[in-house]
């Protein structure tokens, strides 16, 4: 049987580890930091022009939240993407059904079992001598060719959202691709970006406790 979440009384599929903290912004809550989760939406379904402006998770109706809640079941695609765009849409429209033909494609698969992330013990960073290489390299090698101050903290990767954002609305697609990747394997290796504004480098290395940029 599948393990499903209790919310308020209401049962919902476990989130895939691949969503990270957008899914919190998606489905529970949507901070002032959401510029973060609309350019990964926009970049990960390929609609450059989508704009999550005046979207509220807690306008959900409950269809829409069973619905969000089985798109985020699966690891992050296009097709989920997608999905959860025509969601956000219908939310903003302030309507409160879904489209079909998304409701069976993802209500009709089940709800898969996602076991949670493990950790790794903390001090295990990329630096170290003879260690095997940390799975957040490639989201840090970016950072820091982006010159963009990162401090991984118990497992927090802090950084300025507003400074991912930007970067994941670059006009370079590869750049875009590489660090959308990036993003979905240090979720998926138990990692949570949090906002951190006005990070500096200097501050970055003072706070980290497993690695910094």
């Amino acid at each position: 049987m599948d393990e499903l979440k209790n919310i308020n009384g209401h049962f919902y599929s476990e989130f895939n580890p691949g969503w990270g903290g957008f899914a919190e912004e998606l489905f529970h809550y949507t901070s002032r930091y959401y510029a973060a989760t609309e350019a990964f939406l926009r970049n990960l379904s390929g609609k450059r022009d989508f704009s999550m402006s005046g979207y509220k998770a807690a306008h959900l109706s409950e269809v829409q939240r069973q619905l969000m809640a089985a798109v985020l079941a699966q690891p992050p695609d296009r097709r989920g993407a997608l999905a959860i765009i025509s969601i956000i849409e219908a939310v903003r429209d302030r309507q409160g059904d879904v489209d079909p033909a998304i409701s069976r494609d993802y209500l009709s698969e089940g709800r898969a079992l996602h076991p949670p992330a493990t950790h790794p013990p903390c001090g295990t960073g990329r630096r170290q001598g003879g260690a095997l290489p940390s799975p957040i390299d490639p989201f840090l090698n970016l950072a820091e060719r982006l010159q963009i101050p990162v401090a991984v903290c118990n497992h927090h990767v802090e950084l300025s959202l507003h400074q991912l954002a930007e970067q994941l609305d670059s006009p370079n697609s590869t750049l875009r691709s590489n660090l959308q990747q990036a993003i979905i394997d240090l979720h998926n290796a138990g990692y949570m970006i949090r906002n951190h504004p006005e990070l500096t480098h200097a501050e970055a290395r003072t706070i980290a406790d497993e690695d910094a940029v």
